[in-house]
């Protein structure tokens, strides 16, 4: 009741409230139940714990692609989680959600590493990776799509290690809404629409291009506002403005 009150009152700031999911134009409604092979997939989080999308009984899931080593579109993703992190909070809300961010570069994104990029960039919530065979049944079934590709020339250099990377990984942007019983129920492949001042972390990691969508987002695009309001709807809780 705690976390339904403080969400109202959240509500009662905003100039305007909806009664339904985020816009098409940001992603689809989705009714699929996850089968056991892709909730019970063993992932590896920042901790080093086994876990998989079953692993936080009575939350809604907050499944994001990425990689640390991302200078594109990555860093305001992490930005736009950093917000939706500190809503919750103020809202009392963060033991209702698991914000979940997959590596979709298991190569590199080790236990070690996406420790070390956690505490960098202060978030916290779930760092997980896993094997390539292991990326390739999740990414199939969500419609996730990355593909290694060749490095810059010259190279962007590893925040981590300090060496010139040999390989980036391109992929797919957006976000997957699991209800509690293992339900997908909204899904989108936009990129983030940060708003704001980014982070000094985040934005050192961006690449000219990065720097570019940082100003001027592809679209479809999503904001912090549209996953509030997919959790909300999600979560069958009064909705919070788009704007």
């Amino acid at each position: 009741m705690i976390f339904v009150a403080a969400f109202a009152a959240f509500l009662a700031g905003c100039s305007s409230s909806s009664t339904g999911p985020p816009s098409a134009a940001v992603g689809a409604v989705s009714d699929r139940a996850l089968p056991p092979a892709i909730r019970q997939l063993p992932l590896t989080n920042q901790q080093g714990q086994s876990v998989d999308l079953g692993s936080w009984p009575g939350k809604t899931v907050l499944l994001v692609p990425f990689l640390t080593l991302c200078s594109d579109i990555c860093p305001m993703t992490t930005g736009n989680l950093l917000q939706v992190q500190r809503s919750l909070r103020a809202d009392e809300a963060s033991s209702k959600v698991e914000i979940v961010e997959l590596s979709v570069d298991p190569g590199r994104d080790t236990r070690a590493r996406l420790a070390a990029y956690a505490r960098l960039t202060g978030a916290g919530w779930q760092f997980v990776t896993e094997t390539p065979a292991q990326l390739q049944t999740i990414a199939k079934f969500f419609g996730i799509w990355y593909q290694k590709v060749p490095e810059d020339n010259p190279p962007d250099i590893d925040w981590w290690t300090g060496q010139p990377l040999t390989y980036d990984v391109d992929h797919s942007d957006g976000f997957v809404v699991i209800d509690p019983n293992g339900t997908e129920r909204f899904v989108t492949n936009a990129a983030p629409d940060f708003h704001g001042h980014l982070d000094p972390t985040l934005e050192k990691f961006l690449s000219p291009l990065g720097n570019q969508h940082l100003k001027h987002p592809p679209n479809p695009n999503y904001t912090p506002a549209d996953i509030l309001q997919a959790l909300a709807w999600s979560m069958h809780l009064p909705l919070p403005s788009r704007g």
